[in-house]
């Protein structure tokens, strides 16, 4: 099927289908694989690398997002989200077939390039199907497929760990990537690329070169290496320098990778601030909240994993009502300020939770904030591709993946820190008079949250804790560890939620936007200026 031949409404169906299917497939990965890890190091070894398996998937799918956003609006969507599932497949295959974790962390890296094309394209693609006011309906599914694939990840992978073994945590994305690939192929459109095409590869060199450094240092600082030392200023500092060369050079590049003459678009601009600062509270809610359940209530992991059910259940039933509404209404702003509004006050409440708080209130909280998620989530994107020149319309939505993504990470170093400094700046006063029996290294060993997190670890401790002074004198400990955790998470959860007030007053600057009813033309075709819109 060419561009130039109009899909019916059955074919605009099946290539979503197909789009829906991509976006399952990536957004899994990113659940399902930290549920096997504990039984991949017992396997292969290789603790040092543990982070690495995730560090090189987040690193390469970063790059991956802004690179593939420009190439599909310059050789179409299609190739790329073609090349994207083949990619991933065979990272996930190679993955499968690891030998030792040296081999998983460059082959994670590989899977991460085409989960980045994917995801990207999941989201520029509807913009190619559908026209904006059709959107708002399949974006908001796009919300809920999200949604299904974080409540269930965690679930699947538990499974197949268990049951056939961690390598089928990778094998299983093989029957959706071939789906994928068939639909995609039988249904989408594909278009020639313009004569006129370039790649700007200076710009995906000096991308690349301030990136890594960026998310390396953000990543060491603070936990591998302390804030100051030479390693992380050097990492920090050399992608402050790359950063500003890659920006000199995208403002005179004939064909940027990035065109800078976006950000004099106030939605393009707004909506990406508020992407990157909202990221912040949804990070806070998956990475912390199942901690709190785990550490401060004493649940089992897998009941710790179950708190996320609610916040997820509530994203996806907003994400798909506020589509709906939406497409109807024409109107996109009143949404995302009420979602930015709950936003706020969801993470205030979960700011709130201690150790006696009831049970109830903890999921009230969470079902709140998944009714918030809904419509930030998608409708933010369809806010860009709305006041995005046509002929960028790859690049705009890549930038506002991008941005979110750059978002997560700075979250997860600045939350991390925060517990580390709250840990060791306030178990003293949390264990009271038992301190002065503890020696200076079983203080230090105690600051760390993992230790409530794995039961063989909080057996051990308690077992030499007990034989120091005690079980009582153990629970006593223990009852203090826990609350200095639970002080943390609310120290981070007041933070996630000054970010999603920042969001908020970002947000009352959007300029909503008539929805363009008519299907977006081809990007061959001359586009307008980026503040056209």
């Amino acid at each position: 099927m060419s561009e130039s031949t109009p899909m019916n409404e059955q074919e605009k169906i099946l290539a979503f289908v197909g789009v829906l299917v991509v976006l399952f497939l990536s957004s899994l990965n990113l659940t399902v694989v930290g549920t096997a890890m504990p039984r991949v190091i017992a396997e292969l070894g290789g603790l040092q690398y543990y982070a690495w398996a995730f560090i090189g998937y987040s690193l390469t799918s970063t790059l991956a997002v802004l690179v593939a956003g420009k190439l599909s609006d310059l050789y179409g969507r299609k190739p790329l989200i073609l090349l994207g599932i083949v990619l991933f497949a065979a990272g996930s295959v190679l993955s499968g077939f690891s030998q030792n974790m040296l081999e998983l962390v460059l082959f994670r890296g590989f899977q991460g390039i085409g989960g980045g094309v994917l995801m990207s394209m999941a989201f520029t693609t509807i913009g190619d199907i559908f026209t904006p006011l059709e959107r708002g309906r399949y974006q908001g599914y796009t919300g809920a497929v999200w949604g299904l694939s974080s409540v269930i990840g965690p679930i699947v992978g538990g499974f197949l760990t268990d049951h056939m073994g961690w390598r089928w945590v990778f094998f299983v994305n093989l029957p959706f990537a071939v789906i994928a690939l068939w639909v995609i192929a039988r249904y989408l459109p594909s278009r020639r690329a313009p004569a006129q095409s370039r790649v700007d590869y200076p710009g995906v060199v000096l991308l690349t070169a301030a990136v890594v450094p960026l998310l390396l240092g953000l990543t060491w600082g603070g936990s591998t290496y302390p804030w100051l030392s030479w390693q992380t200023l050097s990492l920090l500092g050399a992608a402050a320098v790359f950063g500003g060369f890659f920006v000199q050079w995208e403002r005179r590049a004939v064909a940027p990778l990035l065109d800078f003459r976006l950000f004099k678009n106030p939605t393009f601009r707004v909506a990406n601030l508020a992407g990157f600062l909202n990221t912040a509270g949804m990070y806070a809610a998956i990475l912390y909240l199942p901690l709190y359940m785990q550490s401060v209530r004493q649940a089992s992991a897998s009941g710790s994993g179950i708190v996320l059910t609610p916040l997820m259940l509530g994203l996806i039933v907003t994400s798909t009502l506020a589509g709906q509404r939406v497409s109807r209404t024409g109107r996109y702003k009143p949404y995302i300020l009420a979602g930015s509004a709950a936003m706020v006050v969801a993470l205030a409440l979960t700011s709130r939770l201690g150790p006696e708080t009831p049970l109830w209130l903890a999921f009230a909280a969470m079902v709140l904030l998944g009714l918030a998620l809904g419509p930030i989530n998608s409708l933010l994107t369809l806010a860009v591709q709305n006041a995005a020149p046509k002929a960028e319309l790859g690049m705009a939505t890549s930038a506002n993946q991008f941005f979110r993504q750059i978002g997560s990470t700075v979250a997860a170093t600045v939350f991390g820190s925060l517990m580390s400094l709250y840990l060791n700046h306030h178990l003293l006063e949390h264990l009271g008079a038992a301190a002065r029996q503890l020696p200076a290294a079983a203080i230090a060993k105690l600051a760390n949250p993992e230790i409530l997190n794995s039961p063989e670890a909080l057996e051990r401790t308690q077992a030499a804790l007990s034989r120091l002074s005690g079980p009582s004198f153990a629970e006593h400990v223990l009852h203090g560890l826990r609350l200095t955790v639970s002080g943390a998470l609310s120290e981070i959860f007041l933070v996630a939620a000054g970010s999603s007030l920042l969001a908020l007053l970002v947000v009352t600057r959007l300029p909503q936007l008539e929805l363009r009813g008519s299907r977006p033309a081809p990007a061959t075709q001359p586009a307008p200026s980026a503040a056209d819109d």
